[in-house]
């Protein structure tokens, strides 16, 4: 019998010549897209395709990231990205997603916790079609938190996003974000930790941008990793993230929370 409701997701994907970095490998971004993808494939197959959030003007949107790469993946390569829901909370979705060679060694891991939200905006609750859906949305979780160390002084870097970066949503897509840390930790003197495998990128997001918005950032090593803030000219705070090598744990959460590994 068919399990009316999966609870995985899964597609392929072939690595193309433009999604690999100057060292041949895939950069940590494209699998972020690869995620958001069949995220959007298995809402599509449970009755939730795009034109349903369209319709009824509610989108998710992420507010934070666990990524660790473990392996390179290069051109002309195909990988099995599989994505699951892993509970919920009241406004917030967790996913864990992953990509694997197809004889099944890990190339990456991902938990991104989505907000569902009005118009991109303001956060609502769960829409109750959708919790029935996905029955793993019972399972309850706590945001996975990220403290940034105090940043230094001096100045920042001048960043202005590209249209090529907006979502539909005219945001900036959540991967383009781990393109501008990877660019201000190899800028800042960490390429070896940008291209080191297995590595791990811990991001918080606190406001959208969109495209020409007038953005500084740093970033900086501290406790072992490095870190990275975005803000507005002004100093609002849009993002702060951590780059480690090595594979690092996604932080401790409340006491509440079913670590989902």
């Amino acid at each position: 019998m068919t399990n009316e409701f999966p609870e995985s997701f899964s597609q392929t994907f072939q690595v193309r010549y433009d999604e690999c970095g100057a060292d041949g490998a895939v950069r940590a971004a494209v699998h972020l897209r690869w995620f958001q993808e069949i995220a959007f494939g298995h809402s599509a197959v449970l009755g939730f395709p795009l034109s349903w959030y369209e319709a009824h003007r509610l989108f998710w949107v992420v507010r934070r990231v666990h990524l660790v790469v473990h392996a390179p993946a290069r051109y002309g390569e195909t990988l099995v990205c599989t994505t699951r829901v892993a509970g919920a909370r009241r406004v917030m979705s967790r996913r864990a997603s992953e990509a694997r060679r197809t004889g099944g060694a890990p190339v990456a891991a991902c938990v991104t916790d989505w907000v569902f939200t009005a118009d991109g905006a303001a956060a609502v609750r769960i829409a109750d079609e959708l919790a029935t859906a996905f029955p793993a949305m019972r399972r309850a979780v706590a945001p996975l938190p990220l403290e940034e160390p105090p940043a230094p002084g001096g100045p920042r870097a001048s960043v202005r996003p590209r249209l090529s970066d907006l979502d539909a949503m005219g945001h900036v897509n959540h991967p383009a974000y781990v393109d501008l840390l990877d660019d201000a930790v190899a800028r800042a003197g960490g390429g070896q930790v940008v291209a080191a495998h297995p590595r791990t990128y811990d991001l918080l997001h606190h406001a959208a941008a969109a495209a020409h918005d007038d953005l500084r950032d740093l970033a900086w090593p501290a406790d072992g990793a490095w870190h990275y803030r975005l803000e507005r000219a002004d100093g609002r705070l849009l993002l702060h993230g951590r780059l480690a090598a090595g594979e690092r744990p996604a932080g401790r959460a409340a006491p509440e929370m079913e670590q989902e590994r």
